[in-house]
């Protein structure tokens, strides 16, 4: 073998290596998105059941109170989350449910949330559900952008990132931020509602803090952004399963326990799309020594 074929080969295998995990891991975040999606459009859709048999409006989501339209707003809203979420999973409309759950949760902040805010803007319990409202609403903005790119974009490791994606991503990091924020003011109320048989209540509670803090900042940075996107996946999920589905479990009859329970599924889910959607950390420019 000559020595130009012996160098042509030396530089090859590196390259195909540097594809292959590549390609691995464009497979894996696949997965990992149409399971954000099935999840997320699972809860909104079961949040939309809630209306139409409460025939009332979101919980927490939608803080409409003392209005004789209420039964029409939640007929409303339960058939156009239910629709919105079933169209998500459909290839030729899912772009369009997307920009409707993502259009209404954004105005439910700006016309429900923010008025809200201004009137009690030290109601802990309304910050929590205009930043879960925020953030479902990143997350809606994300499967919008997702669905309307192509396989093969997905898999191009130097794509240039599309507004509604970067935007999405954006407010899901700033979301972040603003749950450990709230972590660390009511540190007092996160910690009682930690089960009784997991240990350190406030230890966890600062914790849980630090994490949705890191998350954030990794998710704003790049730093590490899906492994932090995918960490919050993972501890919204174990909440679902520690803590809601138990309190759902002793407490059937509180649309508040399914709403909070439903919430921190859409919450998992939608930390996925968040994760699907971010560059793979071996997407970058082949290093020069095996380029």
């Amino acid at each position: 073998m000559s020595n130009s074929n012996a160098c042509a080969g030396a530089h090859t295998h590196p390259r195909l290596r540097h594809r292959v995990v590549v390609e691995t891991e464009e497979q894996t975040m696949t997965k990992s998105f149409e399971l954000g999606r099935a999840i997320f459009a699972t809860a909104m859709a079961a949040l939309g059941a809630q209306c139409l048999i409460r025939i009332n409006a979101v919980p927490a989501l939608e803080p409409v109170h003392g209005t004789a339209g209420l039964p029409v707003i939640g007929w409303i809203t339960g058939v156009v989350l239910i629709a919105a979420a079933i169209a998500t999973m459909l290839r030729p409309a899912a772009s369009y449910g997307a920009a409707v759950l993502a259009a209404m949760l954004f105005l439910w902040d700006a016309l429900l949330h923010a008025p809200a805010l201004a009137a009690a803007p030290t109601n802990g319990g309304e910050w929590t559900g205009a930043a879960e409202t925020f953030a479902l609403g990143a997350a809606a903005l994300v499967l919008f952008g997702m669905t309307r790119l192509s396989a093969a974009w997905r898999g191009t490791p130097h794509a240039t990132v599309t507004r509604p994606l970067l935007i999405g991503r954006i407010c899901y990091g700033i979301s972040m931020l603003g749950f450990g924020a709230l972590h660390f003011i009511y540190i007092s109320y996160v910690a009682f509602v930690i089960p009784s048989w997991i240990p350190a209540h406030v230890f966890f509670a600062y914790a849980t803090g630090v994490a949705h803090v890191a998350a954030g900042l990794g998710i704003l940075s790049g730093v590490l952004a899906r492994l932090a996107a995918l960490c919050t996946a993972a501890m919204f999920g174990s909440w679902f399963l520690i803590i809601h589905i138990p309190r759902v479990v002793t407490h059937t009859q509180s649309a508040d326990e399914w709403t909070s329970m439903l919430i921190a599924l859409a919450m998992c889910g939608s930390a996925l799309l968040i994760a699907s959607s971010l560059p793979p950390a071996q997407a970058a420019a082949v290093p020069e020594s095996i380029a």
